[in-house]
């Protein structure tokens, strides 16, 4: 688990095959969004990993910081070939993620890299 000891919130990563999952806990914002974000990136650049899953359960509050770490990977998983998908979110946590279109926009990547030509090799 990474935290900081006076921080509301941890994430535990975990590598399994060609999948890493981080779980998370606790308040994701501007406080510990950078933690988040850190203990996420290696996931995504090992080029052994193809998916990358965020468990969100323990997931308490998702303010605007934490969503833009959330986008930023999601984008960073998307140029780097990997599949990103989260799970398990709590209703609140949902209901951010719908009103800032965060599956609309994963929608999007989608669609660009099935229907549209590579343009980047990575």
């Amino acid at each position: 688990m990474t935290a900081c000891e006076t921080s509301p919130f941890a994430v535990r990563t975990q590598r399994t095959g060609t999948r890493f999952v981080a779980t998370c806990r606790g308040e994701m914002d501007v406080t510990t969004c950078d933690l988040f974000f850190a203990a996420v990136l290696p996931g995504i650049t090992d080029t052994t990993v193809n998916r990358v899953s965020i468990d969100l359960a323990e997931v308490t509050f998702l303010s605007a910081s934490g969503l833009r770490s959330l986008l930023l990977l999601l984008c960073a998983a998307h140029y780097n070939g990997k599949s990103f998908d989260l799970h398990r979110t709590q209703p609140q946590v949902r209901r951010v993620l719908d009103l800032f279109g965060f599956t609309t926009f994963k929608a999007g990547l989608v669609w660009e890299s099935t229907m549209s030509p590579r343009v980047h090799d990575h």
